[in-house]
């Protein structure tokens, strides 16, 4: 099994916001049966945590395998909350978002 987390970088102040429309695309997803029920969790510097991890917003799910979006007949499911979230997004340094894969014992 594997845990696959996308992270967001948000600019401050937009932790809480970015997370509720990463939680409306988590559902679209299982919604349309392309993966399993998400967890959405942020730090918008209300919790301590490592300096890093500030304004991050964590979409996480876990798959029997890991399967590439654009695969061929794979229909990814319809949302306007990307266009909302991308504009939350801190695009200052590096990339504002990115994937990881863990696996599961």
């Amino acid at each position: 099994m594997y845990h696959i987390r996308r992270v967001w970088k948000v600019n401050s102040g937009q932790a809480r916001n970015a997370a509720k429309l990463v939680k409306e695309i988590a559902a679209d997803y299982s919604n349309a049966g392309q993966r399993s029920e998400s967890i959405v969790y942020f730090n918008g510097g209300t919790l301590p945590s490592p300096r890093e991890d500030l304004n991050r917003v964590y979409m996480q799910w876990t798959a029997e395998v890991i399967d590439s979006p654009y695969r061929e007949g794979n229909k990814i499911p319809p949302s306007s909350a990307y266009s909302k979230l991308q504009e939350l997004l801190d695009n200052s340094e590096g990339p504002s978002s990115w994937v990881e894969f863990w696996e599961g014992i």
